[in-house]
């Protein structure tokens, strides 16, 4: 008997000091979703149907799992692999299966209010992969969780839930079956993004996140494992797998939108075109061989390769998400989406008052006034007097921003003196703060801009 609760405390003692395993998540668009386990096995979900246009990674996959019986969602000779199926077609009692090595759980439901008399049965799946509880709701739409489905859907980390609403629940009933459950992340699906080319009547962006609280915004492949998982509860909004990638000009952090009028970057293969830079303002919006659009709309331009392509959103977009085509001689090269929402504020440097960079060698003193360059800033009425896309900001009247931001340098507040945007330049932000007093000096002090968003955070020397 003491031997066996030796042997248990040291399986305990060997599970506790495992280190948590990565598991890697891809949307592909629509309700399918990669999920992968470094070293371990592939579980793809509900896999779409060409049509959509969305498309399935060339991944081996170990199990698919399917949760009702229409095309966008069961796909399933579209993905790789000699893989289990986890059918939730045929489902009518709870089921349990196991595939892959791990244990899923199928719990039988509605695509409508009505008991499955308009739309059919969905199956919502759960599962446990790396260490993390998934649940997939398909095309859940019941207006409320039973008891039953309850039991098998506590304490879940990543909830994959319909946001588009039509075919599913509202928005804010899907919004509400997130409170309920508090998985530690929700993750938005089955709502029109840009890539969709099926005429579906789906809810887009802000409309289809709007209910929802903490949205975050996400790349198209995440990396996630039990000890990154976040303290409090997240609703995320992934960009759908493409090959293309538009980011903010300043950080290119994958995922993270964009605002009107500011800088943007889109990298992928653009295959014939030159590399050419503007040399003139307004800023042309044709490169050599080389235009990109948005919304069918040629962008002003500052620069352009056969990999990136530096450019402006347009001011006039609003927001949502948004086609992004890059075209070399009138033919389309690349495609992809890209999400615009009111400020997304995004670091390029910080200078002194003569226009030097900061650095080591260049250090700020406390109760300087640095200068920070920026993009992100919006439109939507935000300056005091208009700029034109692809125009030289003013100089006078100068281009003043309505909010003003809030700016940390190693977590401490900053005082604004200014905020608009550069004069003579396209698209760029000037920021102008006095160092706080209280802040401890260093070679690279952390400095943040909150507008809306919360920007990436760049290294500042001060002495």
């Amino acid at each position: 008997m003491r031997c066996r609760f030796i042997l248990a405390c040291l399986l305990l003692a060997l599970a506790v000091a495992a280190p948590a395993q990565n598991v890697r998540i891809t949307w592909i668009g629509q309700a399918g979703f990669v999920v992968q386990t470094e070293g371990g096995p592939t579980v793809v979900a509900d896999p779409p149907s060409p049509p959509l246009g969305y498309t399935i990674p060339e991944v081996m996959a170990d199990a698919v799992t399917v949760s009702h019986d229409h095309p966008d969602h069961n796909f399933t000779q579209g993905v790789r692999g000699s893989f289990t199926l986890v059918d939730g077609r045929p489902v009518a009692t709870r089921t349990q299966m196991t595939a892959a090595g791990m244990a899923f759980v199928l719990i039988p439901g509605f695509h409508d209010a009505q008991g499955g008399n308009a739309a059919g049965p969905n199956t919502i799946i759960q599962w446990t992969q790396g260490g993390l509880r998934f649940a997939h709701f398909g095309d859940f739409g019941q207006e409320q969780l039973t008891d039953a489905q309850l039991a098998d859907l506590q304490n879940l980390d990543v909830l994959i839930i319909p946001a588009g609403g039509v075919f599913t629940i509202e928005t804010e009933e899907a919004a509400a079956i997130a409170a309920q459950l508090r998985p530690r992340i929700a993750i938005l699906a089955h709502y029109r993004t840009a890539l969709l080319a099926a005429p579906l009547p789906l809810a887009a962006l802000p409309a289809a996140a709007a209910p929802f609280g903490a949205v975050v915004y996400k790349p198209s492949t995440v990396v996630l494992s039990r000890d990154r998982l976040p303290s409090s509860p997240e609703t995320w909004v992934m960009q759908p797998s493409a090959p293309t990638l538009v980011v903010n000009a300043a950080g290119f952090a994958a995922g993270a939108p964009v605002a009107p009028a500011s800088l943007a970057s889109i990298f992928g293969t653009f295959a014939g075109s030159d590399t050419a830079s503007a040399s003139e303002l307004p800023l042309p919006r044709r490169l050599g061989q080389t235009e990109v659009f948005i919304q069918g709309t040629a962008v002003p331009l500052l620069y352009v390769s056969p990999s990136q392509a530096n450019m402006q959103i347009p001011s006039g977009l609003g927001q949502g998400q948004f086609l992004v085509e890059v075209k070399v001689g009138g033919q389309t090269v690349a495609r992809a989406p890209v999400t615009v929402v009111a400020r997304a504020p995004g670091l390029l440097g910080v200078f002194d008052g003569d226009g030097r960079p900061n650095s080591p060698a260049n250090p700020a003193r406390r109760g300087d006034t640095v200068q920070i360059y920026a993009t992100g800033q919006g439109l939507f009425g935000a300056f005091l007097g208009l700029v034109a896309d692809g125009a030289a900001a003013p100089a006078a009247p100068q281009a003043l921003t309505r909010s003003v931001p809030e700016v940390t340098m190693g977590g401490r507040r900053a005082i604004v003196r200014l905020s608009g945007l550069l004069p003579g330049a396209v698209g760029v932000w000037r920021i102008a703060v006095a160092v706080p007093g209280e802040v401890t000096p260093g070679p690279a002090v952390p400095l943040a801009v909150r507008l809306g968003l919360t920007s990436n955070t760049i290294p500042v020397a001060l002495q």
